[in-house]
């Protein structure tokens, strides 16, 4: 009878069958010599990323799969797999059940802290697991992610790309850019060294994440919204170009900075005035903050909404919203086109003065005719980003590997995003209807407990129940699971 630690096998090396032609072909449909020993390497590293130990360097996967450190170690560095084909893969096969008018799109940086200076894109920028300017890689990430229908722990996230970013220094030929002729050489060298495509032009993270988000689009994975922090939700061009793709969002923005006026203002317009050429509102209409129109509201203004059940309570808050217009210069009152929902949270905080208010706010265009619960639930889904980037970190060594080229930081993230979708697959199984699933964590787990077993029957030949003893004991002994 074939047991769960023969099944699990089997479903891992199932589900990334699905993902053959990723690793054997090129997107243009050509292949190499010895494709067959890249699909091989393949399975060893995925399997390898799923294995208990940490960290999750390539000398560790190695030594946990038994097999040569330089062959996984070329299959991460130079192999001719394109990690763009599996991020293709993945796109095309989002579960239905991750789907929907309730799941949104996520875009979010991701800091990879780093000690020296020779890894590719490694700057001193912000860092957010530090929380301060910091040396280390930044990667631009976009994921689908669905709320649990009752616990926010049921939340469903699956990955669509990455793409890590390089400051101007790391890709620009411009003088201007560099201190110095010294500096200016000792880019040119590290882009030789880790071997930076020459066609790679300098990218903010907000056009990255647009192209990551166009990708999604046109593959027509089903979601309500774009949903971001206020780095990407305060860049006018990055709403802009998002408008111009029809692409719905619920961006968070400053509330001190952004500037609006009411929806239905009567604007000035520029053909009613040979010298002015843009659109603006009355000077007898005054622009606010979202923290000024907040500061006008009574009370009663604010409505009581629970979003989720967490695990130790309710998820509510006061939530306030109305129709504006997004006012591009205060000292001219010119206006843009950008119209929508101004969604506005009171968030409790206590410091040593006791208890307090703190404002968040949320732009939110192409989405008029969504309530205002469904205006929260996808505002407050962004924090499953956040959980996402702890998972592929703590259970799958996203931040782990120490090789320094373009090629492999992309094709080890391809591979940890494709052993994230396993588990995500594998935490499906375990719920219904949306709810009540086993952690990630857990179903990280029951695949290592499983492994354990398989690997003890066939290496020292023991019985079921005998592995299952001695599996049970390494991993408590051993490991966090």
């Amino acid at each position: 009878m074939t047991n769960k630690a023969t099944r699990s096998q089997a479903e891992g090396l199932q589900f990334l069958s699905d993902y053959r032609t990723a690793f054997t072909t090129r997107a243009d449909g050509s292949t190499w010599p010895k494709n067959e020993r890249t699909w091989l390497n393949a399975g060893r590293y995925f399997r390898g990323l799923l294995r208990p130990g940490s960290p999750n360097t390539i000398t560790d996967i190695a030594k946990k799969m038994h097999t040569d450190q330089e062959r996984l170690e070329r299959f991460v560095r130079e192999s001719p797999w394109e990690h763009e084909h599996v991020e293709a893969e993945l796109r095309e096969r989002v579960p239905e059940a991750i789907q929907g008018h309730e799941a949104a799109l996520i875009v979010d940086g991701m800091g990879i802290p780093k000690t020296g200076q020779d890894s590719v894109g490694v700057a001193r920028q912000w860092c957010g697991v530090t929380g301060k300017l910091d040396n280390c890689q930044v990667t631009v990430n976009c994921t689908l992610a669905r709320p649990g229908e009752r616990q926010n722990a049921d939340q469903l996230t699956w990955p669509l790309g990455m793409r890590l970013f390089l400051s101007e220094k790391w890709t620009d030929d411009d003088e201007a850019d560099y201190e110095n002729q010294h500096e200016r050489e000792r880019y040119a060298q590290l882009r030789k060294d880790t071997a930076v495509p020459a066609d790679i032009e300098h990218q903010s993270k907000p056009e990255l994440a647009l192209e990551l988000i166009e990708q999604v689009v046109s593959t027509e994975i089903e979601h309500g919204c774009v949903v971001s922090d206020r780095f990407f939700g305060e860049a006018r061009s990055f709403r802009r170009k998002l408008r111009a793709i029809s692409e719905p969002y619920v961006l968070e923005v400053s509330p001190t900075e952004f500037r609006v006026v009411p929806e239905d203002t009567d604007l000035i317009q520029p053909d009613a005035h040979p010298n002015r050429k843009h659109a603006a509102h009355p000077e007898d209409v005054m622009s606010e903050t979202p923290a000024e129109v907040a500061e006008a509201l009574g009370d009663d203004a604010w409505t009581e909404i629970t979003w989720n059940e967490g695990t130790k309570e309710l998820l509510s808050g006061e939530f306030y919203r109305t129709r504006v217009r997004e006012v591009k210069r205060r000292d001219t009152g010119w206006v843009s086109d950008e119209t929508g929902w101004l969604l506005l949270k009171n968030e409790q905080s206590n410091d040593e003065d006791g208890e307090n208010k703190e404002l968040r706010a949320w732009m939110c265009w192409g989405v008029d005719e969504a309530s205002l619960e469904e205006l929260v639930s996808w505002a407050q889904l962004r924090w499953c980003v956040e959980q996402f980037h702890r998972d592929i970190k703590q259970n799958l060594g996203a931040d782990e590997y120490q090789g320094r080229t373009w090629k492999g930081v992309h094709h080890h993230l391809a591979v940890v995003m494709l052993a994230h979708a396993f588990v995500v697959r594998r935490r499906l199984e375990t719920g219904a209807n949306h709810s009540d699933f086993s952690s990630f964590e857990d179903v990280i787990g029951q695949i290592v407990r499983e492994s354990a077993i398989q690997g003890l029957m066939e290496d020292k030949g023991c019985d079921r129940d005998r592995a299952e003893e001695l599996a049970e004991y390494m991993l408590q002994s051993y490991s966090p699971w």
